[in-house]
């Protein structure tokens, strides 16, 4: 057994609270990361505030995290002590139909990424009391130390890459670069609209860029975010000001006619109609933002989509497998074709997760990345 410190989970609209649990070795098939980094994501804001029920509290949060691997099971393949590796909120069991399909991001596995117990079952992780203590997506990497399946872990060969770049390759870019060339497959010349400049949404300018899209607009409330856009890649910015209204801002930018494609990185309940509404017919919204729960329908009026022959796609994990999408945006990074660094606005430690998440709620930073140990 192993002591270390974690940020959990324990009352609904109470800061996370920091304190030194009891890990458990890894079983068989899982192993024991050293953290090194985690990725500040809006979904643990949701979890916080209730708004994305988990199975069981007290629940270690984190799950866009990366490491040096330290123990491993006896039935583990693949992984070795000393690795680095990111850690994906999917896991890849293998077998499940999806996964036997090569599409990992769907696996029949992330139905229990929020229940709490490890991916074999049971618990690795006690606090103070005894208490059984859950990980959040099967990875809980808001601690010094955690303990996941070799189905939720992807080994990175160059062990020069650092390792805030590792995790947000676990999860916001991989989610953006696949959603620009897999879900929607942008082309060169064409127009792109991206609603939300968060860490998604700067890698969805970036990707769009890269594929060749010579229209790129960028719509976000805060200036400071639209400037960056604009430096990553994007021609055009809107500020999304109260009152706006964002389907004739677009059409008068592209003379009438709408983008081909809208990237709905925000609420997409409130967005995705007024994408839909920006696009020209035949075009697309990719939806890769998240909503809590208990959100309502997305509205689209049904002559947008049969009239307008348009599409309205969600997208997870960038709709392709995380063991491809890791490397591959890790790839881009070290050719110097996604900049992973200037999303970094801010790093926390352990301490300061709570700040951490102060700041990322009121807008200060884009990307605040944790560092454990």
């Amino acid at each position: 057994m192993t002591e270390t410190r974690a940020a959990l989970f324990r009352r609904i609209g109470a800061p996370l609270s920091v304190e030194t649990i009891t890990l458990d070795p890894p079983g068989p098939t899982e192993v024991r990361v050293r953290v090194r980094a985690v990725g500040l994501c809006h979904t643990e804001l949701h979890v916080q505030r209730g708004e994305r029920p988990v199975g069981m509290r007290p629940m270690v949060l984190g799950h866009e995290g990366a490491g040096i691997v330290e123990e491993i099971g006896a039935q583990v393949r693949g992984i070795g002590v000393g690795d680095h590796v990111g850690m994906t909120w999917i896991p890849a069991c293998g077998v499940c139909r999806s996964c036997v399909r090569g599409e990992h991001q769907r696996c029949a596995q992330s139905a229990r990424i929020a229940l709490g117990p490890q991916l074999a079952g049971g618990f690795r992780r006690r606090d103070r009391d005894g208490q059984d203590v859950g990980s959040f997506c099967l990875i809980g990497a808001f601690a010094e130390r955690t303990v996941v399946d070799q189905a939720s872990v992807v080994v990175v060969e160059d062990k020069s890459l650092p390792f805030a770049a590792i995790a947000l390759a676990t999860c916001s870019a991989p989610a953006a670069v696949g959603a620009v060339t897999t879900a929607a497959r942008v082309q060169p010349t064409e127009s792109v609209l991206v609603i939300g400049t968060g860490g998604t949404g700067m890698n969805v300018v970036q990707a769009a860029r890269n594929a060749g899209a010579t229209t790129i607009i960028a719509v976000d409330p805060h200036q400071w975010k639209l400037d960056l856009a604009r430096r990553l890649g994007a021609t055009t910015v809107i500020r999304s000001l109260p009152g706006l209204d964002l389907p004739a801002a677009v059409l008068e930018l592209t003379g009438g006619l709408g983008v081909d494609h809208a990237f709905v990185c925000a609420d997409p309940v409130a967005m995705a109609g007024p994408a839909m509404r920006s696009t020209v017919p035949g075009g697309g919204v990719v939806v890769t933002g998240a909503a809590p729960a208990d959100a309502g329908p997305i509205e689209i009026p049904p002559a947008d989509l049969l009239g307008g022959q348009k599409r309205l796609t969600g997208s997870v994990f960038g709709s392709f497998s995380q063991l491809r999408g890791v490397p591959r945006v890790l790839g881009l990074y070290r050719g110097g074709q996604l900049d992973l660094d200037a999303l970094v606005t801010r790093t926390y430690g352990l301490d300061e997760i709570n700040q951490g998440y102060t700041d990322l709620s009121e807008g200060r930073i884009l990307r605040g990345v944790l560092v454990p140990s």
